[in-house]
């Protein structure tokens, strides 16, 4: 019997390989008119409080939920855990990471089989000690703070308490384990993709975009945030976090329960941010750094200027090659950057940033949002520089970009919240076919949209014909 609260996170050290197989085409379908429900998380009456009476689960009558947790980094990680133990058990497990595996690479198998074919019980055990390791030499080398080491123990003994085992090693997997996998495939996968280019797209990705200033309808600044990675069960226990630290910023993330770190989230002070996939030769495997997800909650917590928040993402160690999109609505800084990094080389590209005119002799992709209060991010870099690290750009990825920044110069001057759902949700099925035309099936794996002016996150996750969840601070 397989023991699912066994983090497998070196599964996902094939889903590499998944994300460079040349794909079937997607058709070609006109995107659609959205017309989307909300469904509001503030206020909630039905509430699950967890044993200390501060912490809380709270559910909408549409069934979206939102986790809130205050306290010191144990304490908000123990609420976490005991309120969302069945989350954190399913997610930090076989059943998470092999099920996205299976996802991604269209394989007619159960998990069971999956694992069977790895070796069992045993193989897997191999495997995620192999993986294990660049995540707890950055644990034992201090890049990781302490503070969420503390979590992640207050998240183990929480769910432990509601009845749920998990592991400290799997939970602090879950939050290093992207870095851990494409630290050791970027560095083997990167240099091959200028060779293979006509064969390799990329449909688990992420898309982002900032529009303030003049493209937006009052000047308020407006972040979008497509999550793209295939689901495995992500999609079941999809929600938003609200932290109330008692050292730093409120802030909300649009995540999954086991998960101290984020993909996309938004403080109190007006700082938004994500995290894009970008493929690098540049990568330490030996050298993790804090991690992508980490880094992001990082920021949220302790930034209240972008500048600030640049300067985080520049100056701590990171040994994967990352893109992180960021915003500041509300500070003396407002407007956009991402901040485009590799392991041993970082550089940020602002909302005013022009890409210098002879990168096209080069081959590396054009920037076309030239518009000063505009600024879209896919999976590709665009700072000239940064491709000396042997970066790449696949088609799937200047596709995005091209459609996206295209979407939202369409808009220019006219983007409202509304609007900016939209933009953001452009391959909503069934949108150029990208995804079918089920509308019905996961998102992969979710869509924030963040008005950082008047504190306000929406996501879409769950079902694709689920309502937004909206919070507002």
């Amino acid at each position: 019997m397989i023991k699912k609260r066994i983090f497998p996170g070196i599964l996902a050290i094939m889903s590499v390989c998944a994300w460079f197989i040349g794909c079937d085409d997607y058709a070609w379908m006109d995107p659609q008119a959205q017309s989307y429900t909300y469904s509001g998380l503030n206020d909630l009456d039905d509430r699950t409080y967890s044993p200390d009476g501060v912490g809380y689960l709270a559910v909408s009558p549409e069934g979206k939920k939102l986790l809130h947790v205050e306290g010191s980094p144990y304490e908000m990680g123990y609420q976490h855990g005991y309120l969302c133990a069945e989350g954190v058990y399913h997610m930090a497990s076989v059943e998470f990471w092999g099920g996205l595996l299976i996802h991604m690479l269209e394989l007619d198998v159960t998990v069971e089989q999956l694992v069977a074919l790895i070796g069992g019980e045993d193989g897997v055990q191999f495997l995620v000690d192999l993986l294990y390791l660049p995540v707890n030499k950055a644990v034992r080398d201090g890049d990781v703070p302490e503070e969420f080491i503390e979590e992640v123990e207050g998240i183990v003994d929480g769910a432990n308490d509601a009845g749920y085992p998990v592991e400290y090693k799997s939970v602090m997997m879950n939050n290093m384990a992207f870095d851990a996998i494409l630290g050791l495939g970027y560095p083997i996968v990167a240099p091959l993709i200028p060779l293979a280019i006509p064969f390799m797209q990329v449909p688990h990705a992420c898309n982002a975009f900032v529009a303030t200033g003049g493209a937006t309808v009052d000047g308020r600044t407006l972040m979008g945030r497509d999550f793209m990675f295939a689901n495995g069960a992500y999609y079941k226990y999809g929600l938003m976090i609200e932290y109330v630290p008692d050292s730093g910023n409120r802030l909300v993330s649009v995540m999954a329960p086991s998960f101290v770190g984020t993909a996309a989230g938004m403080n109190d002070k007006g700082i938004g941010i994500g995290i894009d996939m970008v493929p690098s030769a540049n990568c330490n495997e030996n050298r993790l750094g804090m991690g992508g997800l980490l880094i992001n909650r990082y920021v949220l917590q302790y930034a209240n200027e972008l500048s600030e928040g640049v300067a985080i993402l520049t100056k701590k160690r990171l040994g994967v090659s990352w893109l992180f999109p960021i915003a500041d609505g509300l500070g003396e800084q407002t407007g956009g950057a991402t901040v485009e990094v590799s392991a041993n080389m970082k550089r940020v590209r602002f909302d005013d940033y022009i890409q210098p005119s002879w990168s096209k002799s080069f081959g590396i992709p054009s920037q076309i949002e030239t518009k000063e209060d505009l600024i879209v991010t896919t999976n590709h870099y665009l700072n000239p520089y940064m491709y000396l690290t042997l970066g790449g750009a696949i088609p799937d990825s200047t596709w995005r970009y091209e459609t996206l920044t295209d979407l939202c110069l369409e808009k220019y001057g006219e983007i409202d919240n509304d609007t900016a759902r939209v933009l953001i949700d452009f391959l909503h099925p069934p949108n150029y076919g990208y995804y079918g035309d089920d509308t019905d099936q996961p998102v992969e794996s979710s869509i924030s949209m963040f008005d950082l002016t008047n504190l306000e996150a929406s996501g879409l996750y769950g079902l694709y014909s689920d309502p937004w969840a909206v919070f507002k601070f």
